[in-house]
């Protein structure tokens, strides 16, 4: 396959596999350079956040991992491609979609109310503390129709098909998407995580003023979301305390 742009050159395509991140993370360890590419048309174990499973049937979503060399640490790192990832496929959704596309924190891009695609950053470390590489894995639903996804999630999914009502060209899904996380992984490497937090907090209304519930490791938070910090942790109001949060489970429960 050839693609255009930063991220054309070192493609590799599978046709199927358990999870393009893991084939990506394999390529990291054999010293794939920055900015290699995988792409599979069928995940047999595909996931999301906290091991969640993501739904991957063959010749319907996109399914593509980005491998990462960024000259900055991996907690720096990790935060900031995500929220790029999750600008760049709201962005590439945005010139498909008849709905404009919202961004829910952490990694989550919905349309119609329903969740169409999601991002998952992984970093590789070394034993001695060192960092080596992270891989941004993307799926986006595409040309799925209800009974593509699982019973349970029939009611929260949805994919460019079921919105736009015909298919569409996964290539051309995937140019759109390479296109724009080219541009905003760069302008966070130029000028920083400013810019993309301003950006993502555009595409994500109800991280400034909404009421949401968070799930933490340690407890549940339910309180007004205050944007997002300098390193893009989610900030919610609490009785009047303020918490930043990194990990965990947004839930809406009424937007600005």
């Amino acid at each position: 396959m050839t693609l255009a742009g930063r991220f054309g050159g070192r493609v590799h395509y599978f046709a199927r596999v358990d999870s393009t991140n893991e084939r990506a993370r394999e390529l990291g360890r054999a010293g794939e350079p920055d900015g290699a590419v995988v792409i599979a048309d069928e995940q047999t174990a595909g996931r999301g956040r906290r091991r969640r499973s993501w739904a991957s049937p063959a010749g319907k979503g996109l399914y593509v991992s980005v491998l990462l060399r960024p000259p900055f640490a991996a907690a720096e790192s990790g935060p900031a491609v995500q929220l790029a990832a999750g600008i760049a496929v709201a962005e590439a959704l945005a010139g498909i979609l008849p709905v404009p596309p919202l961004l829910r924190w952490p990694n989550d891009c919905y349309a119609g109310g329903r969740k169409i695609a999601g991002v998952l950053v992984e970093a590789e470390t070394t034993g001695g503390g060192g960092f080596d590489f992270l891989v941004c894995g993307v799926g986006i639903n595409v040309n799925h129709v209800a009974g593509d996804f699982p019973e349970e999630l029939r009611e929260r999914a949805t994919s460019i098909r079921l919105q736009v009502g015909h298919e569409i060209s996964r290539r051309e899904a995937l140019a759109a998407f390479l296109a724009a996380f080219d541009t905003w992984e760069g302008v966070w490497r130029r000028h920083g995580l400013g810019p993309i937090r301003e950006r993502w907090l555009e595409l994500s209304p109800e991280t400034a003023g909404g009421e949401v519930r968070v799930q933490t490791a340690a407890e549940v938070l339910e309180g007004t979301a205050d944007g997002l910090s300098d390193d893009g942790r989610l900030r919610v109001r609490v009785a009047g305390r303020l918490h930043e949060i990194a990990v965990g489970e947004l839930v809406r429960l009424r937007p600005a």
